[in-house]
């Protein structure tokens, strides 16, 4: 008989494996590296051209100068970098208050391109992955920022390094998703951390969503409530058809950063336009440019402005039922050892995890829809990115933290009252 060894069992947990991507027969194999580089370009190119399209119509049948076609393809090249929230300046005149809503255009296209990007390189580990997302977003801010350098013109430029930090924003955003969809689990970007952490980040995601969404209701509102005013507005701008289709087209870009701006509204640090003021408490706009959507912006303080703190309050109560809590019990006889099993320091960090993530999004949500429309007054339009993120904590945070707390306290003191030892005579 010949003696065999035991064969060790295998340790640790199986290895998930990335989903490959489907080869299809006309992508040429690359590289990953060359393939995120021809991705990138051809998502540049592809960017460059819609948007060409767009500025050659706008040109064509809506009104316009004596533009040559060197300034209408250099005006195009600005236009692409807009798309990516990049200020520009007119002549002295800079804006930042950018349409949002155009971020669809090169996020989709980012999107498609990375997914050639894997189909042509086949990768076959989370490295490979990485690389071209990597390929993709670096060599795309670049050329944003070459874009941004040939297009720009003594009246009408964008900041060179500003081209390559918004466009690689953009980028990296998009091609992480991508990314993501490909790998073995949806939390690949959440395995690592600590699950205090992980569980904080639903219960953020999900109120800023329903902020989000108040936003988006009050704005809708006050369409509906001011629609006759809009209307003029954009009779007066735009009197023809097409300079009216290329106007409301504006308009539904701009909805997103009008809808941050009625988030910051419900939040109270309200918005601010210069020289004037739009909060629930105080609303005088004062002298603003002429624009539709700026048409739906309150002149006076409403009735029940006031009240509409209670939503977010709503919301700060919905992040403590949106967290993953652990069944608690009022124990203890006395006063000072219920009240020590209030609460437990894993719900408090976890909590503070929530309200933190919420505050972050709240500051980047009203960063992108601040900044300049001009100069002088309008120097600075729209939400206060530090107050908004301030008024989250100070609102949503402590509405959460108060529900998590009263009515523990109570029932802790109703258990001390129940089940106190008699007075011994």
């Amino acid at each position: 008989m010949t003696n065999e060894l035991p064969r060790k069992r295998p340790s640790g947990a199986p290895q998930r494996q990335w989903r490959r991507p489907i080869p299809e027969a006309h992508i040429n194999h690359y590289p990953p590296l060359i393939a995120g580089a021809i991705a990138a370009g051809v998502a540049v190119v592809i960017g460059y051209i819609f948007t060409l399209g767009f500025i050659m119509a706008a040109w064509l049948f809506a009104a316009h100068g004596s533009e040559s076609t060197i300034q209408v393809l250099r005006a195009a090249g600005i236009a692409w970098q807009v798309l990516h929230l990049v200020p520009l300046v007119i002549g002295t005149t800079t804006i930042g208050v950018l349409p949002w809503g155009f971020l669809v255009v090169p996020v989709l296209i980012l999107w498609k391109a990375t997914h050639w990007a894997f189909k042509s390189a086949q990768p076959k580990s989370a490295v490979d992955f990485v690389r071209i997302a990597i390929s993709i977003s670096l060599i795309y801010s670049l050329l944003a920022g070459l874009i941004g350098l040939i297009s720009s013109t003594n009246e009408l430029y964008t900041g060179v390094f500003s081209a390559i930090f918004h466009s690689l924003f953009v980028s990296a955003a998009a091609t992480t998703a991508c990314v993501v969809s490909y790998a073995p689990s949806r939390t690949i970007l959440t395995d690592a951390l600590p699950k205090l952490f992980v569980d904080g980040i639903r219960p953020a995601v999900i109120s800023f969503g329903m902020l989000f969404v108040a936003g988006s209701l009050l704005t809708s509102v006050s369409l509906v409530l001011n629609w006759a005013q809009v209307r003029a507005v954009t009779t007066l701008m735009a009197p023809g058809f097409i300079d009216g289709f290329f106007m409301t087209l504006l308009g539904i870009g701009y909805l997103p950063t009008v809808n941050v701006w009625a988030m910051s509204y419900l939040l109270g640090p309200g918005i601010m336009l210069g020289g004037g003021v739009v909060t629930p408490e105080n609303a005088s706009p004062g002298a603003l440019p002429a624009f539709p959507l700026l048409s739906i912006l309150p002149s006076e303080s409403a009735a029940l402005a006031t009240y509409f703190i209670l939503i977010p309050i709503l919301i700060g109560i919905a992040i403590y039922f949106l967290m993953p809590r652990e069944r608690w019990a009022a124990q203890g006889d006395s006063v000072a050892i219920a009240l020590s099993f209030v609460v437990r320091w894993r719900e408090v960090v976890t909590l503070l995890v929530s309200v933190g993530l919420l505050s972050a999004f709240v500051w980047i949500a009203a960063s992108a829809s601040s900044g300049s429309l001009g100069t002088g007054y309008l120097k600075f339009v729209g939400p206060v990115p530090s107050q908004v993120a301030f008024a989250a904590i100070s609102v949503c945070g402590i509405s959460a933290l108060l529900t998590l707390v009263l009515p523990r306290t109570v029932m802790s003191l109703l258990h001390c009252w129940s089940n106190r030892e008699s007075i011994p005579k």
